[in-house]
């Protein structure tokens, strides 16, 4: 949903949200995933305080210097979205602020498929380890039908795909305090966002940093785990289609902030059977303030600054989208029972705000608080191989969205006021080795 494009302040609205959403809806709002291991997709993501097993080079490295030997874990979550429902509201009106008929659709059923892979090396004779994350915490795919729906120009389909790389060296202080740090590369390596003017595509890629720590003892840990921001430059294509479209194509250029977050978490093992954790996560999504568009193509560019200035936008020739997101504190809440020396079942809750105010709200992405329920089911196959599933049930708060705003002539945002509303289902599998 972001890269190079070419068009219209609706095409940045899209690009912007599309680069930083994916194909998961979860754990931070906006469009970042947490569901990126089952064991803690059952606990509902609340993990940054166990941190015991190969997911820990994910959700805290620090865990890894309590850790023994060698570790893997490969998996993968399968996301089903059976679509967004929406339906036309009093505040929906087209240009000049008449009244779209009442109507109601769904977006398109997705299923995605986001696989994780974790490795993890603790050295007996010292205090280092090392440890290795490769997973896709962003993306997003929505597809509205490009026809028949107030908002058909406005957002249609968009999608990206990506791989986050997060390798880090761990180093244990003491015998209860322990630190990490890494370099983490973001590569989005498929990005598309199409409406009915023109279809965009593009890709790009960026680094940023991680730091962590943890303190254990017998019964309590506490973790902190630091993401920084990673800037990614986007260079793609726009191709014009339909009348009023600008001819042929144009190469493009846009860059995108993902967020740097804070991950806060405490967990509590009063006995052998029973683990509770809970974290709290801030995530900065203030930096995606905006979303600017720049075109290669000088008949592109010339085209465009007719068409803003038919629709009586300021004839630029680019594209400015203002998004001003807010920062958002997301909650989360976990248990694992182990209830015979090789089962252990799981439960969890989530509570994640959108971080979109109603002035800047876009279809192209779900801008609704979300609740998450989770289940999970843990089976040791001797001391070395283990399987983890989960279930996460993701209900979206309905949206009834009234403050887009309405103009005088051409498209007007408040096409997209209207009330949204979707549920979601994360089926996770992993699988993990100790060597």
């Amino acid at each position: 949903m972001m890269q190079r494009f070419g068009f219209n302040t609706w095409l940045a609205v899209g690009v912007a949200l599309g680069l930083l959403a994916g194909p998961g809806m979860a754990r931070a709002g906006g469009f970042m995933i947490g569901e990126m291991a089952a064991r803690s997709a059952g606990m509902g993501t609340a993990f940054t305080a166990v941190a015991d097993d190969a997911s820990a080079a994910w959700h805290n490295p620090a865990g890894v210097a309590f850790m023994q030997g060698v570790q893997a874990m490969i998996g993968g979550d399968v996301i089903v979205v059976p679509g967004i429902d929406y339906a036309t509201n009093a505040a929906t009106k087209g240009a000049g602020g008449v009244p779209v008929p009442a109507t109601a659709f769904s977006s398109k059923n997705k299923t995605l498929f986001l696989p994780h892979a974790y490795a993890t090396w603790t050295d007996p004779d010292s205090r280092f380890g090392t440890a290795i994350s490769v997973n896709s915490p962003f993306g997003l795919e929505t597809d509205w039908p490009a026809t028949g729906n107030p908002f058909a120009s406005k957002a249609t389909f968009s999608r990206i795909r990506m791989v986050l790389v997060n390798p880090s060296i761990v180093y244990r202080l003491t015998d209860n305090l322990s630190i990490a740090g890494g370099a983490t590369y973001a590569n989005l390596f498929q990005v598309k966002l199409n409406n009915s003017l023109q279809d965009l595509s593009g890709n790009g890629d960026g680094w940023g940093g991680t730091a962590a720590l943890m303190f254990r003892n017998d019964a309590f840990r506490l973790g902190v785990a630091y993401r920084s921001r990673i800037k990614v430059n986007i260079d793609g294509t726009a191709v014009g289609k339909g009348a009023l479209a600008p001819a042929g194509s144009s190469l493009g250029s846009t860059s995108i902030t993902l967020p740097d977050q804070v991950n806060v978490g405490l967990a509590w093992s009063p006995d052998e059977a029973w683990l509770f954790s809970v974290d709290v996560d801030w995530v900065n999504w203030k930096t995606f303030d905006a979303i600017d568009v720049q075109y290669a193509s000088a008949l592109y560019r010339t085209v465009l600054k007719n068409l803003q200035t038919a629709v009586g936008a300021p004839a630029t020739g680019s594209t400015h989208l203002p998004e001003n997101w807010k920062a958002t504190v997301a909650f989360r809440v976990g248990a694992e029972w182990r209830y015979a020396p090789n089962m252990r079942a799981r439960f969890g809750y989530v509570f994640d705000p959108t971080p979109i105010d109603d002035a800047y709200f876009t279809p192209a992405i779900p801008g609704n608080d979300r609740h998450l329920f989770s289940v999970g089911y843990g089976y040791d196959f001797g001391e070395r191989v283990t399987l983890d599933l989960a279930y996460v049930f993701v209900y979206f708060k309905k949206r009834d969205q009234v403050a887009s705003p309405v103009a005088p002539i051409g498209a007007p945002e408040s096409v997209k006021n209207g009330s949204y509303k979707a549920t979601a289902h994360i089926i996770s599998a992993s699988l993990s080795w100790r060597f």
